[in-house]
């Protein structure tokens, strides 16, 4: 297939450079004489070609055509970071004034580039800007990847007490090396700032991506992969405003999966099918596995999404395999970096995958660039009783099991379940059970990422979650359901991941503010109100700041008087020197689980609901307002659009927010977008919460 090659003058973005490389195949005798026209938007040019019998290839340069030098060009950027553009190349060639053949190539001007640590060659740890775009210019290869050029250097990270005791040997940190040389490459940037040493980062156009997503393994269990089916999980995860998925071992391989990851802005870290050493058996046939590698390479590398070539999950392929493989990324593609595992090298270690306390997060767990965290993450009551028989609904049975609910391993589900026994009580029935353990969902995957985001640069550039796609309908281990629908995990994901983000750190109760854009932040205002059950104000504190790329700390409240007696609820603003509302956060807090069972002496929350359809075309809009008109907080507030019946969900269903929590007088806003098809006999809505029972509303004309 054709390539193109897009080059920015870094750190300006004002011009591009693009190349395009074309093969070409004269299947009849002798030499033919004919034209090369390569077109996009406002470029055009031609070549003329002569082509002997055979395949041969012919690059068009801006060195030899001005016009592919582009000025002030639209960038492809990540999720959060600006917008996806696209560009539609045409190629055509004529023989003798007739049109021989003809193809487009979709294409995204962006160039990634990457800084890791890597051992030179005195032993030296260096942290570097490694751009394989300039090296392919060269022809250099920069980065040792290969069995000998993986160094073991001192873990930065102790080995986590939580941790399975057979873990530890395998409790190592590695890193690649930089080939003798290439430090003094114009491809390579030494760096002054080593904070993340020695971990990835992803940069597009010269910008670090705070890499927040997660794995998808099998796209769907039928394998339905037509674009109206996978759509969907795509604008869901870019609404959950995550910037990275992972093809864990290959197992998309649809044009589509990649087409739509250009289209929503979404990185994609690529594996191929070398699936965890020691514990999987290696690949049988390397030239076979090669070769598929090749076709893969060729026919991906001009999607803008993918950031990551990866040679092995958890582990590195074997030596014949792992030379090939970066040998072939170095040559068909060299725009990408090859890393040869999931994990360990200038990565950190995989897991946790089970429940762990919150705090965690912050304090030993996965620092750095880490592939694969999880924890559990039950469904909605009602993707729940769509798929499992109503004699299997309760309690946990061997159909639970057949879906994901795990007694033993990373998966084992007894810490989750005795928490939930400490914290709530012993759940009574699936109802009872499903909201507690939406109560988990959330604290937990915030937690996940604001983890991240307590260290942003400092070491922290990546967590991605294992998983956030569900090929079939899971009882773990997602932020959203094979049928579209969204739990807690996915809002408290979408919170979390805000490109600036205020947060409490549960470890040291600071308030921090996460700012994952490049530029400083200034003139902010982080404002804490700390509330009791009974809705007492206990305490009130602002500061203003400016907040730098990274993570600053505003002030931190003294909550430790407060969890003596009661669970404190807390919540935080961010406000912009205009008084906007930037960032806003709800958390309940107590000194100990057993403290958390005052939850569930909450009074009935009063909640006044508005409801109004908005919107015309072919996505109408349901306007929902709801306020809390009582003097009790309201807690993990739980819409779910219905058609007319009161009973059939809508999916897919895109909400601004959910799973909200809200204080006496306080009021939110939330759209909720759907297909046209699903108005036709109006809609109704479904309410419920912690401390609210279930209730369906009809929703009124606009």
């Amino acid at each position: 297939d054709a390539q193109v090659v897009t080059k920015l003058p870094l750190p300006e973005t004002s011009s591009a450079d693009v190349e395009i490389t074309v093969p070409l195949e004269n299947e009849v005798g002798g030499t033919l004489s004919g034209t090369l026209e390569a077109s996009f938007e406002n470029v055009k040019v031609t070549k003329t070609v002569l082509l002997a019998p055979g395949k041969d290839s012919v690059t068009l340069a801006p060195s030899e055509f001005a016009q592919l030098k582009v000025q002030h060009p639209r960038l492809w950027w990540p999720n959060g970071y600006g917008k996806p553009e696209l560009y539609t190349l045409k190629l055509a060639v004529t023989i003798d004034g007739k049109q021989s053949d003809a193809k487009e190539v979709r294409f995204g001007i962006r160039e990634l580039t990457y800084e890791l640590s890597l051992l030179d060659a005195s032993g030296h740890l260096e942290r570097v800007e490694f751009s394989p775009t300039a090296a392919r210019a060269t022809q250099e290869q920069i980065v040792d990847v290969t069995h000998n050029g993986i160094r073991n250097i001192p873990s930065p990270d102790p080995f986590p007490s939580i941790f399975p005791e057979d873990w530890r040997d395998s409790w190592k940190s590695w890193v690649a090396s930089l080939k003798p040389g290439a430090e003094k490459s114009a491809a390579v940037n030494i760096l002054g700032d080593t904070r993340a040493t020695p971990y990835l980062a992803i940069k597009v156009n010269g910008v670090r991506i705070a890499a927040r997503g997660g794995s998808w393994g099998m796209d769907d269990m039928l394998k339905r992969v037509s674009r109206e089916r996978l759509e969907p999980f795509f604008r869901l995860h870019r609404d959950a405003n995550v910037n990275i998925i992972r093809n864990w071992v290959g197992q998309s391989t649809e044009e589509v999966f990649f087409e739509l990851a250009d289209e929503y802005g979404l990185l994609v870290w690529s594996d191929f099918w070398a699936s965890t050493q020691n514990y999987n058996i290696e690949p049988e046939d390397p030239a076979l596995f090669l070769e598929n590698a090749r076709d893969t390479i060729s026919r991906f590398r001009n999607h803008p999404s993918i950031a990551v070539w990866c040679g092995r999950n958890e582990g590195v392929p074997q030596p014949i395999l792992n030379q090939g493989l970066e040998e072939l990324t170095r040559t068909l593609d060299g725009t990408r970096y090859y890393t040869p595992t999931s994990n360990q090298v200038n990565l950190q270690n995989s897991g946790p995958y089970k429940y762990v306390e919150p705090k965690l997060y912050f304090t030993m767990l996965n620092h750095g660039f880490s592939v694969e965290t999880g924890t559990p993450s039950f469904p909605t009551l009602e993707n729940w009783r769509t798929w499992i028989p109503q004699e299997d609904l309760w309690p946990v049975s061997d159909n639970w099991a057949y879906h994901d609910w795990h007694q033993s391993a990373n998966g084992d589900m007894t810490p989750f379940m005795e928490e939930m026994e400490k914290e709530f009580g012993a759940p009574t029935s699936l109802e009872d059970f499903e909201r507690k353990a939406q109560m988990f969902n959330y604290v937990q995957h915030r937690a996940v990422f604001e983890g991240m985001n307590a260290h942003l640069w400092a070491p922290n550039t990546g967590r991605m979650l294992w998983m956030t796609q569900p090929a079939w309908p899971s009882s773990t281990w997602q932020i959203l359901s094979s049928d579209y629908d969204t739990q807690a995990s996915f809002y408290a994901v979408r919170k979390a991941s805000e490109m600036v983000h205020v947060q409490l750190d549960p470890s040291n109760y600071a308030v921090e503010v996460a700012n994952s854009l490049p530029d400083t932040r200034e003139g902010l205002t982080a404002h804490a109100r700390v509330y009791s059950l009974e809705n007492k104000l206990l305490a009130e504190h602002e500061e203003k700041k400016d907040a730098a790329s990274g993570t600053t700390e505003f002030f931190t409240l003294d909550l430790a008087p407060f969890l003596k007696e009661n669970v404190a609820l807390v919540k935080l603003e961010l406000r912009d020197s205009g008084g906007k509302l930037v960032s806003d956060n709800f958390y309940w807090m107590g000194g100990t689980s057993a403290d958390y069972r005052k939850l569930n002496r909450l009074g009935e929350a009063q909640i006044k609901t508005t409801m109004r359809t908005a919107g015309d075309g072919d996505e109408p809009r349901v306007k929902v307002t709801l306020e809390n008109v009582g003097n009790t907080a309201a807690i993990e507030l739980k819409l779910t659009l219905l058609e007319a019946d009161g009973k059939t969900r809508v999916l897919p269903a895109y909400y601004s927010d959910n799973y909200v929590s809200l204080l006496p007088g306080e009021k939110k806003e939330i759209l909720v977008e759907f297909s046209k098809a699903e108005l036709k006999d109006g809609v109704s809505i479904g309410l419920r919460g912690w401390n609210l029972e279930s209730r369906v509303v009809m929703v009124g004309k606009k």
